[in-house]
């Protein structure tokens, strides 16, 4: 553990704009205000916007040379969490005030709540302004109220972000982060049908589990927002790492010396008094120096090598999100390679807690750590065997004929 943020800041942290997302920019519809509006003030990204808007459109729609199954995995795990984005779902009036305790045993209530809704890591840390993002980019947005009680009671009265290009004003001091083991032997299959199953899996797993805990926390009368995948008002990546669940690695993600790069994160922010974790340094910044294999190993070469640029005032790799993305959209799934290939993502037992307690505790063996990991599992990445449940062997379908 260390005192401060296990980051460099060099400059000026500025919010970011959720707008600029990729994810943001390829939901554009081509010719509405929104995205005319979008390329006139970014017009040298129009091209590339309108090739990643493909990737999530080639998922929902039909046709010959859309893989149906994976349409169908898809839609399973992805399109049911946006029930829980509704406004209030994810935010709401807290109760009366009723129970309170100390910020200790409060910390650890909600810690053990959250384990217990599915978590498998929960930190508490402070909310830097600087991570909320700047503006609302992404779906859903709530342009009139409808109440259908008791599934939706209408736009809470302080509800931030409702609109795409609402400025978004979040003062809520504190931010819980979840953190959601994936399962390798879905995830090392590398861009698949399995990683599609066992992302979104996790994706609707942590949403519920968010709305669940923001709820718990208005209850007991204290203010409280939940940020999953369908509803983000914050980055998750910057407030995981000042709670203490891990440190920002090469590859973009968070990683945790107990579940290394494998996991996904949800938030969710409170003005409930709580105790506070310390940020970790697990020396990824020296570390990830010398591995480089999440660079080697990904195939759009979004990863960068070398040394670290300035982004927004933080020290940091600078990821290529639109060469990330569009990789998907050739493949047509989800990637994790990246998590999958790093040298920290390695079952949970006495001999990679160990080696991990080494990597941290002894920087010098870190550059023979990662030599030993590529004899043992391999310098490059191989994708492990698809699941036969989720292979496209042909079968029978409803109306086909016997002839």
């Amino acid at each position: 553990m260390v005192d401060g943020p296990a980051y460099e800041i060099i400059g000026e942290i500025s919010r970011f704009d959720e707008r600029d997302t990729v994810f943001s920019r390829e939901a554009l519809v081509p010719g509405s205000a929104e995205e005319i509006d979008y390329h006139r003030w970014n017009p040298d990204l129009a091209e590339v916007d309108a090739r990643l808007s493909r990737f999530i459109i080639s998922k929902m729609e039909g046709g010959e040379d859309v893989d149906q199954l994976a349409r169908a995995v898809y839609e399973s795990h992805f399109i049911p969490p946006a029930a829980l984005a509704l406004p209030d779902m994810v935010d709401g009036e807290p109760g009366p005030p009723g129970i309170e305790w100390g910020r200790e045993d409060a910390a650890a209530r909600i810690k053990e709540f959250g384990r217990r809704l599915g978590a498998d890591d929960v930190r508490i840390g402070p909310l830097r302004p600087e991570w909320v993002y700047s503006h609302k980019g992404s779906r859903p947005f709530f342009r009139e109220e409808y109440i259908n009680p008791p599934y939706f009671r209408g736009i809470p009265e302080d509800y931030s972000g409702r609109l795409y290009g609402e400025k978004i004003e979040l003062d809520h001091p504190s931010a819980i982060s979840l953190a959601f083991r994936q399962d390798k032997a879905m995830t090392a299959t590398g861009s698949s049908r399995a990683v599609d199953f066992e992302v979104g899996r996790i994706y609707a797993l942590s949403a519920l589990v968010s709305v669940q805990l923001a709820r718990f926390i208005r209850a007991l009368g204290w203010k409280a927002r939940a940020h999953h995948l369908r509803n983000y008002l914050v980055l998750c990546v910057p407030v995981a790492v000042d709670a203490g669940i891990g440190e920002l690695a090469r590859c973009g993600y968070v990683v945790s010396r107990r579940l290394g790069a494998n996991f996904r994160l949800v938030t969710v922010t409170t003005d409930m008094p709580l105790a506070y974790d310390a940020p970790v340094d697990l020396g990824m910044r020296d570390f990830c120096s010398k591995c480089e294999k999440c660079a080697a190993s990904c195939p759009s070469g979004a990863i960068p090598r070398g040394d670290m640029t300035e982004v927004r005032g933080v020290r940091k790799w600078k990821l290529d999100p639109e060469a990330c993305l569009l990789y998907w959209g050739r493949t047509g799934y989800t990637c994790t390679i990246c998590q999958t290939v790093c040298p920290w993502t390695k079952p949970d037992n006495i001999f990679h807690r160990s080696v991990a307690t080494t990597a941290v505790k002894v920087p010098w063996i870190r550059r023979a750590l990662v030599l030993g990991d590529d004899l043992v599992y391999g310098a490059r990445f191989r994708p492990a065997r698809l699941p036969g449940w989720l292979s496209a062997a042909a079968g029978r379908t409803r109306g086909s004929s016997d002839r």
